[in-house]
C-alpha cells in the first residue's frame, strides 16, 4: 500500500510538472519548462501545428539580479494596423504662375522634387492586433506559463505546405541542416538540392523549407574570407602533415604578406611519381581561376593503366617566366630533385622558357591541338582557296616518320606552293621541333599530342570546385579526387592481376 501510495505521489507530482513531448500540445497555465528556451521552442513547435508565427515580445528583469524573470511570446500579428497613407502626385511643374520664380525658389523646388524619389519595395507582416499570446515566469528555477491565450483574430495558415513561409519557421531546422552540408561540400547548387529534396520528400510542398532557405545555409558555410584563406589553408596543411608524412607544400608570399605562388602534393603522388610515373607528365595553367584571381596548375601523369593521375598541385598569381620557375623549384624540391623525362604544355612562352631553365635535360613537347586552332585562325582564308595545300600540308605532317623526311617534304611544299608558304608557315616551321610528331618518334609520350590529359582533369575539377569558393575548399575537393583515382587504380589493379581477357578466335565460313 505504502509503495502504491508513493507511485500516485509520484504520478501526481509528474502531472504538475507536465513538459512538453515530442508531439506539440497546446500550453496551458501550470505548463512548465525547464529553460526558456524550451519554452520558446515548444510554442514555435505548436504554432507551427496551428499555422502561425510567434514573436518574442516584452520582457521583465530583475532589477536586483538581471535575470530575466518574466516572458512573453505572442502571435507575429500583435501590432496595430498601420495606415498606410499614399504620397501625393508631385505636379510636372511647380513654378509659381503669378510671380517668376527666385534661384533660391527653383533650389528648394530641386530638392523636393528628390525626395519623391521611388524607394525600394519592402514586404512587411500585416497586423492585425492579434492578442494571441504565452507569458512564462520564473518559479523555483523552473518556468511556468501563467498566461495564454489561444484566440487568433485572423485566419491562420491552413496548408502545411505554407507553413514554410511564416517568419518564425523559415530556413532550416537544426535537425536537418547535415543533409545539405553534405551537398554542399559535394558542390552541388541550391537548385539541384532542392531538386534532390523534392524526391526525398515526394514533392517540393513537401519539402519544410525552401530553396532560398539552403542557399542561405550554404552561404553561411562558405569558407573563410580572403584576408584569412590562405592562413587557414597552411594550418589545414600542418594537419594533413601529421597523418601523411609524405605531404609536400611551399608557399610563397611578397612585401606585403600576400599569397603569390602555393604548391602542394601528398604522399601517395611523390611515391608515385619517384617509383614508375615521371616519364611523362602534362602541365597546364588554364584552368578556371578561385576568388583570388589565382589560375591553377597541375602536374599530371599517367600510370600504367593509361588513368590520370595528379602529381601536384599548384596556384600562381602570375603567369610569368619568374613564377614558373618559382613552381617548378617547388616541384624538384617536393620529388627529390628528379625531373620529369617528357612534359608537353601549352605553346606558353613564359612557360617554355621556364622549362628550358629548370628542366634542362626534359624533353618539352607543345599541345599541337592549341598550335593548329591557331594555324587555322591565322591560316584560315588560304586554306580555304587551296583545299590542295591542306591536303599536302597534313601529310606533311602526320606521315614523316623522320625529321630529314620531314624536311624534303617541307622544301616540296615550298616549291609547290612557293607564293604561299610564308607569314604564319614560317612560324610553324621554325617551332617544327616542339609539335611535329616525328621529332619525338622515340620519346615517351603515350598516345599523346596535346593537352588533353590536363584538359580531361580540368573538366573533372569542374564537377568538384566552384570557382568562387575558397583555397580551402579546393585543397579538401583535391582530396576528394585524389581518393576517387585510388579507388579506379585498385579497381584496374584487380583485373590485371586477377582477371584475363576472353580471347576472341575467327573461324572461316
Amino acid at each position: 500500500m505504502v509503495a502504491l501510495a508513493n507511485a500516485l505521489v509520484h504520478e501526481a507530482h509528474e502531472l504538475e510538472d507536465e513538459e512538453a513531448g515530442s508531439q506539440p500540445q497546446q500550453p496551458y497555465v501550470g505548463m512548465r519548462f525547464d529553460t526558456l528556451e524550451d519554452a520558446r521552442e515548444h510554442y514555435n513547435r505548436y504554432a507551427l501545428m496551428e499555422g502561425f508565427s510567434i514573436k518574442s515580445n516584452t520582457y521583465y528583469r530583475s532589477a536586483y539580479t538581471g535575470v530575466v524573470e518574466k516572458q512573453q511570446f505572442c502571435c507575429n500579428k500583435f501590432r496595430k494596423p498601420v495606415e498606410r497613407v499614399g504620397i501625393p502626385d508631385v505636379p510636372s511643374s511647380r513654378k509659381n504662375t503669378t510671380c517668376p520664380s527666385s534661384p533660391e525658389q527653383d533650389v528648394e523646388d530641386d530638392v523636393e522634387e528628390h525626395t519623391f524619389k521611388k524607394k525600394r519595395k519592402r514586404e512587411t507582416v500585416k497586423q492585425t492586433k492579434c492578442h494571441a499570446k504565452m507569458v512564462v515566469k520564473l518559479k523555483d528555477d523552473r518556468w511556468e506559463v501563467i498566461t495564454f491565450i489561444a484566440d487568433h483574430n485572423h485566419p491562420l495558415i491552413e496548408k502545411p505546405s505554407l507553413s514554410k513561409y511564416l517568419r518564425a519557421h523559415q530556413g532550416i531546422p537544426p535537425e536537418q541542416k547535415k543533409l545539405p552540408t553534405h551537398l554542399n561540400d559535394c558542390n552541388l547548387t541550391a537548385g539541384k538540392m532542392m531538386m534532390l529534396m523534392s524526391s526525398y520528400y515526394g514533392s517540393e510542398l513537401i519539402v519544410p523549407y525552401t530553396a532560398k532557405a539552403i542557399h542561405n545555409h550554404c552561404s553561411k558555410l562558405k569558407a573563410p574570407t580572403k584576408d584569412i584563406d590562405i592562413e587557414e589553408t597552411l594550418n589545414y596543411f600542418c594537419k594533413v602533415m601529421e597523418n601523411d608524412p609524405g605531404f609536400f607544400f611551399k608557399c610563397k608570399t611578397d612585401a606585403e604578406g600576400r599569397t603569390e605562388n602555393l604548391f602542394w602534393v601528398d604522399g601517395a603522388a611523390r611515391k608515385a611519381y619517384a617509383e614508375a610515373y615521371h616519364d611523362c607528365v602534362s602541365f597546364d595553367a588554364t584552368y578556371l581561376m578561385n576568388m583570388h584571381n589565382m589560375p591553377f596548375a597541375p602536374f599530371i601523369g599517367i600510370n600504367r593503366h593509361g588513368q590520370s593521375i595528379m602529381l601536384g598541385c599548384g596556384f600562381v598569381r602570375q603567369e610569368l617566366a619568374s613564377s614558373y620557375d618559382w613552381l617548378f623549384d617547388a616541384f624538384l624540391e617536393a620529388m627529390d630533385r628528379l625531373a620529369p623525362d617528357n612534359i608537353i604544355t601549352d605553346q606558353d612562352v613564359a612557360m617554355a622558357q621556364s622549362i628550358k631553365r629548370k628542366f634542362p635535360r626534359t624533353i618539352h613537347r607543345c599541345c599541337r591541338w592549341h598550335i593548329m586552332k591557331k594555324a587555322q585562325e591565322k591560316l584560315g582564308p588560304v586554306l580555304a582557296r587551296n583545299p590542295d595545300l591542306v591536303k599536302d600540308f597534313n601529310e606533311c605532317i602526320d606521315f614523316s616518320f623522320t625529321p630529314a623526311e620531314f624536311e624534303r617534304k617541307w622544301a616540296a611544299l615550298q616549291l609547290k606552293y612557293e607564293g604561299l608558304m610564308h607569314g604564319h608557315f614560317e612560324k610553324l616551321y621554325e617551332d617544327r621541333a616542339t609539335w611535329v610528331p616525328c621529332y619525338f618518334k622515340f620519346r615517351f609520350f603515350p598516345f599523346l599530342q596535346s593537352t588533353q590529359r590536363s584538359e580531361g582533369f580540368n573538366a573533372v575539377f569542374k564537377c568538384y570546385v566552384n570557382p568562387h569558393k575558397s583555397i580551402l575548399n579546393f585543397v579538401k575537393q583535391y582530396e576528394k579526387i585524389q581518393v576517387h583515382i585510388l579507388v579506379r587504380e585498385g579497381g584496374n589493379d584487380y583485373r590485371t592481376e586477377h582477371l584475363e581477357c576472353t580471347k576472341m578466335v575467327a573461324f572461316p565460313h
